[in-house]
């Protein structure tokens, strides 16, 4: 009597399914383990006493309470990027801020937590004075020696770029207001956004080109969406052409700072570039635009033009933030803290996890039983017709 099935080719059918799910299971987590600290905009208001210290042009109390805040994290992060920003005025009464901002980050840095900066347009102002001073921003490259020398010729320790210990991830640091001259005559020199040179653009073209990292990300002091502009995007075509670089290369995000507020928003295709380029640009690759834009500076609490929960506004008067991303393998996660009044206190993640747990997923035990079954359905049915 003719058998139904053949046990010997389902044996063999589930064998097969055994070996495919084995095969395309996924790996533990491997590459490599990597995490770093973003924050900007530790500057003081205007001063309140007639000759201030330099670290008087610091919001002291609140960065000292986000570097305690650092250092209990477990694991320590790698190194922090500095947004910018650091003191009211780069100069004030003739003496430079930069030696007491460093000061101020000392205990980051005596327990091994390297250091990297950027220049935001506070970093070029003077007291007395109006506009950008390009003795600042050569005391500046002087000062912060820790800040690689690797950019476009002139922009030493200005804009770099350079690899995690592992190689797996790539950063870039721009400078929006890179000076060959004073500048005295800005028409707004407070409310200056920058520009992000040629150079800098072509530079960095040249620098992604050479990396094969999986993880990359860009920093500069100005965000190029902005959440008090509708639509909200940048005046300058600059930042366009920069975001087409990101977008082109996957850039898994951009940090920023200058508006004294939290945001957080991936840019995707729903987003129009404004102001548009020549040939058109189109988004494609949900890069993240991370603003985490005070660390003391003044909070910017005015309602904002956007949707406030779409974007993840977070404004709260005298609360201060600081980004934590961790890389574990492909893997990567973004986790802001919130603190001022009270302890900090971890407060938005990226991915979302809810989201991420919405999404169906597929386990290849599942796939392989379905291969299994497909494989079988076709013997039974030989073996049906066999014993008619």
């Amino acid at each position: 009597m003719p058998r139904c099935l053949s046990l010997r080719r389902i044996a063999r059918a589930a064998a097969a399914a055994v070996v495919l799910a084995a095969a395309l299971a996924p790996l533990p987590a491997g590459g490599e383990t990597l995490r770093f600290v973003f924050l900007a905009d530790s500057r003081s208001g205007q001063p309140t006493v007639h000759d201030p210290k330099p670290k008087d042009l610091i919001n002291t109390a609140a960065l000292n309470a986000i570097n305690d805040a650092i250092l209990q994290l477990s694991p320590r992060p790698s190194f922090v990027v500095f947004g910018g920003d650091a003191a009211y005025r780069g100069r004030y009464n003739g003496a430079y801020t930069f030696d007491a901002f460093r000061e101020v980050m000392a205990p980051l840095t005596d327990a091994g937590i390297a250091l990297y900066t950027m220049v935001g347009n506070h970093e070029l102002y003077q007291h007395p004075g109006t506009g950008f001073f390009l003795a600042n921003q050569q005391e500046f490259q002087r000062t912060f020696t820790g800040n690689p020398g690797n950019g476009p010729p002139g922009y030493e320790r200005l804009a770099y770029a350079f690899h995690s210990p592992g190689g797996d991830a790539f950063f870039a640091v721009l400078d929006p207001y890179y000076l060959t001259a004073d500048a005295p005559g800005a028409a707004d020199p407070e409310n200056d956004d920058g520009t992000i040179t040629p150079a800098q653009l072509a530079w960095l073209e040249a620098e992604v080109a050479k990396t094969a990292a999986t993880h990359k990300f860009a920093f500069a002091h100005v965000p190029y969406y902005s959440v008090y502009k509708l639509p909200p995007s940048h005046d300058d075509d600059s930042y366009t052409r920069l975001w087409k670089i990101l977008d082109g290369n996957r850039f898994a995000a951009y940090f920023c700072g200058h508006i004294h507020l939290f945001s957080r928003k991936t840019v995707n295709a729903a987003m129009p570039p404004n102001p548009q380029v020549v040939p058109p640009a189109q988004w494609t690759g949900n890069v993240l635009q991370m603003l985490t834009g005070t660390a003391g500076a003044g909070v910017d609490t005015a309602p904002v033009v956007v949707d406030a929960a779409a974007w993840h506004v977070a404004n709260a008067a005298e609360t201060y933030y600081f980004s934590v991303v961790d890389i574990d393998g492909p893997r990567l996660t973004i986790t802001s803290y919130r603190g001022g009044k009270g302890a900090y206190q971890a407060f938005d993640v990226y991915p979302d996890p809810a989201a991420e747990a919405a999404i169906p997923t597929l386990s290849w035990w599942a796939l392989a039983l379905c291969v299994l079954l497909v494989a079988a359905v076709p013997v039974a049915t030989r073996n049906v017709r066999s014993a008619r």
